[in-house]
Parts: C-alpha cells; structure tokens; sequence
C-alpha cells in the first residue's frame, strides 16, 4: 500500500518555540520549515524549507499542480484505476507498484480519502517538488487502521505537456483514531 501515490498529506509547519528573542527573519525562516518524520531523534530530524512567496508563473504552475492531485484524489476516492493512472507521469519508475497497489487497496477496502494541505518545496518549468498531508480512514473492510501520511511528490511534464505525478517518497504515516 504504500506504492500508492495518491496519498497526499497536509504539513505540520514548526511554530517557533522557546522564550528566547528572535528576529522577524529568524521566525520567518523557521515558519518555512516541516520537519521531516521520521525514526530519528528530533535533533537529528532534517527540515524542510517550502516556499511562501510565489512569481506570477510560479502561481500559475502552483494551481495547476493542486488541480492535478485534486485529480488524483478524486479518481482515488471513486476507484477508477484508468483515472489515477492519467495523473501518474508515463516514464514514473512507480506506475507498475502504484497500479499493483490500488488494485488490492480497492479490492479490499473501502476509503476516505482527505487532503489536507500542499506546501511547496520548489516549482520550475520542468518539475515541482510538494509535501502533502492526507488522512485515510477505512470505512469498509477489515485490518486497516486510519492513517495520516506526510509525503513529497516529484512531478513532471509529461510527453504531452501536462504535469503528472513521477514519483512519491513517503516520510511518514501513522495511525489515528
């Protein structure tokens, strides 16, 4: 399940902490962070910056991109293989393992998906790199927990010049109630 590269899953931003002074750019800088979770000891855990401030084309790019895992979610929810596999770029070295997986995911269970936010990591003409947040939530079938995942999709223009999904890299998921 976890080839399944429609998870997408809203991101814990790092309030600034401590009662230490700090400058505006120091909290700034800290704001733009997620941290990466993950096994590590907090101290060892690597942060993320995202972006905050768009260019015209980039917020273009930007809409476009959320447009594309709305797609993608939706055609999850609904089950519909062919639909989440337009979304999914065709040179993805994931599309074999992510078909695989929503066959037995929808075979077996009966979801909710939820997405619940997309930062940005960083945007070009050619790729964009997003940290998502998504909460899955079994309604049907036994021997899943409800989870909530952070992960970083990869997307690309594909041949046709529109942009799909080339790769997920989970970071984390853990059960909920």
């Amino acid at each position: 399940m976890k080839y399944i590269t429609s998870f997408i899953l809203l991101l814990l931003i790092i309030s600034a902490a401590g009662c230490e002074s700090k400058t505006d750019d120091e909290l700034n800088q800290r704001k733009n962070q997620v941290p990466q979770v993950n096994t590590q000891k907090q101290e060892d855990q690597q942060k993320i910056e995202v972006m905050v401030n768009f260019t015209p084309a980039e917020e273009i790019i930007k809409n476009e991109i959320i447009e594309l895992l709305h797609k993608n979610l939706d055609a999850t929810q609904n089950e519909d293989v062919a639909g989440v596999l337009e979304t999914i770029h065709e040179d993805s070295p994931q599309l074999s393992s992510t078909q695989k997986g929503m066959e037995y995911v929808f075979t077996n269970f009966d979801m909710k998906y939820e997405l619940e936010d997309v930062k940005f990591i960083s945007i070009s003409s050619e790729e964009v790199k997003a940290i998502y947040m998504q909460t899955t939530k079994a309604v049907g079938g036994g021997g899943f927990a409800n989870t909530r995942s952070v992960g970083i999709h990869t997307i690309k223009k594909s041949k046709d010049g529109s942009w799909k999904i080339f790769t997920t890299e989970f970071i984390s998921s853990g059960a909920i109630q």
